[in-house]
């Protein structure tokens, strides 16, 4: 359940080692909802395909709705409205990101794993678009992003070439010098 997963992940003997390795990646990750269940519309015209693998995660925030979501539904609700206004207002075939995190702890599929996102401008065919939930305007640490494009996202700065720490620690992190 996610309540457990969520357990694992504060107690302080969750350090997998190489031996674990399948179960870590199977046991703890989050459950991925598709489309068909949280309601998604077709995609309007024909997905072009993601030239994978894949070197970069673009993260983002969904802005609005602001509030994030707590359960299933009020996130299923977020995630329609988004591919609405995405395919209404901005005249784009589908939902913008891969994949959406909510609060209530699923992981909803936009385009997925294998479709061209619409998510961060020049960059979104080397990297998956995952946005979570929310408006994190103020409450974004900077010293931990790393910025693609200038964007409203991380505040008023161009870019930070250094990430956090934390992200520096990440098994797959590399430095991308192409800033």
């Amino acid at each position: 359940s996610a309540s457990h997963l969520g357990e694992l992940r504060h107690r302080k003997e969750f350090n997998p080692s190489q031996e674990d390795w399948f179960q870590t990646r199977t046991v703890y990750c989050p459950p991925i909802i598709p489309r068909c269940q949280w309601g998604a519309k077709a995609y309007r015209g024909t997905p072009i395909p993601l030239s994978l693998p894949l070197q970069f995660l673009h993260v983002h925030h969904t802005y609005e709705p602001s509030s994030p979501c707590l359960s299933f539904q009020n996130c299923s609700h977020n995630m329609r409205s988004m591919q609405r206004f995405h395919q209404e207002d901005r005249f784009w075939s589908d939902i913008g990101y891969s994949f959406v995190i909510g609060s209530d702890g699923y992981i909803y599929e936009g385009r997925g794993w294998n479709h061209l996102g619409t998510h961060t401008r020049g960059h979104n065919h080397i990297g998956y678009g995952v946005s979570i939930i929310g408006n994190y305007t103020c409450a974004v640490d900077r010293g931990g992003l790393t910025v693609v494009n200038y964007t409203s996202c991380p505040g008023d700065i161009p870019f930070l070439t250094q990430p956090s720490p934390f992200i520096q620690a990440w098994d797959w992190h590399y430095k991308y010098t192409g800033l």
